[in-house]
């Protein structure tokens, strides 16, 4: 199987057969570099890896070629990674000819693998002839469910467990990049004294972000739980957070919600909520669970306050004084 593959497919393929020649690329750098350790240790089993593993990081042809003809040391195959984002502006049209030519006539046992950033160009004839003779994968960003699973994974690795609302917790507050969730759930597991992860332990070492505490301030404005408020609000001045960037924060979430609601207004199908505001598909939940807290005409009412308080804060008035005045009015 040759070709254009995901991270999934790619493992799957390494289960058939070894292709001479890869190319890595995407924003997912943890499923990457995964990748490639395996890749690796297919190929080398262990046996002589510094021998049989060479690292190009300011490619040229010459050390490229000369390196994938050296022969391996005491194993059948060499693995010889060219990891260099300007290989394009190092090598001129007729180097990059001339490396197509040999990709194209490669018959030795020795595996070529090119690691890009997050985007490359497939209109290049180099990339069609990668994809004619070997793979090209594209590590994208996983989705929220996937991040979700895979936080629920690096948990059980450890030997614990953990329940998906607060497996769901950490990406919301993580986001869904790989690498951060792990190191996240590395600091839970160390902090963590039971079996089961529980919310304290996550709380304890996950900061929660901007977006997570300006959804409980805005929940607190909709149960018109105003002392609540004021101190997430004050929580949030004290952790250094800016009154105006604070303030954006809750307008933005009152924009959205406005928007979910005339969404639903028009019976526009819920799966393209997330498109049509520019968010993730899992704030869309929360959004639309707070847009039951609200009628249209105190939704209208609450954004029309912001942007006073908007106006008063670019006035000079003062953040923690202004913002707490804006919560009364939005909880009476």
């Amino acid at each position: 199987m040759k070709g254009k593959m995901n991270y999934t497919d790619f493992i799957n393929s390494l289960k058939s057969k070894i292709l001479p020649v890869y190319v890595f690329y995407g924003e997912e750098k943890f499923l990457l570099d995964d990748a490639y350790k395996k890749l690796k240790n297919i190929l080398l089993n262990g046996i002589a890896d510094e021998m049989n593993c060479l690292m190009i990081e300011e490619a040229n042809l010459d050390n490229i070629i000369d390196a994938c003809e050296t022969l391996p040391f005491m194993s059948q195959h060499k693995l010889v990674v060219v990891k260099d984002q300007d290989m394009f502006k190092r090598l001129d049209d007729r180097s990059i000819k001339e490396l197509i030519d040999y990709i194209e006539n490669k018959n030795n046992y020795n595996i070529l693998l090119f690691m890009f950033g997050d985007k490359i160009d497939m209109r290049k004839k180099f990339f069609k002839t990668i994809e004619k003779y070997g793979i090209i994968v594209n590590f994208e960003r996983v989705r929220y469910k996937e991040a979700v699973n895979y936080t629920g994974y690096f948990i059980r690795k450890y030997g614990k467990t953990i329940k998906k609302p607060l497996a769901e917790f950490i990406v919301k507050n993580c986001g869904t990049d790989l690498y951060r969730i792990f190191n996240e759930v590395n600091k839970i597991i160390a902090y963590s004294e039971n079996d089961e992860v529980s919310e304290k332990d996550i709380k304890a070492v996950v900061c929660v972000d901007l977006h997570e505490n300006i959804f409980n301030l805005v929940n607190s404005i909709g149960l018109k739980k105003e002392a609540e408020a004021i101190y997430l609000l004050n929580r949030m001045i004290n952790n250094g957070e800016s009154g105006i960037v604070i303030l954006s924060m809750i307008i933005r979430q009152f924009r959205n919600i406005l928007k979910i609601v005339y969404l639903m207004q028009k019976n526009i199908d819920k799966k393209e909520y997330a498109a049509r505001l520019s968010i993730h598909s899992f704030a869309v939940k929360d959004i639309l669970i707070q847009s039951k807290m609200f009628s249209f005409k105190e939704l209208i009412a609450a954004y029309d306050k912001c942007l006073l308080c908007d106006k008063a804060l670019k006035s000079g008035h003062d953040a923690r004084l202004s913002l707490e005045n804006l919560i009364r009015k939005l909880c009476k």
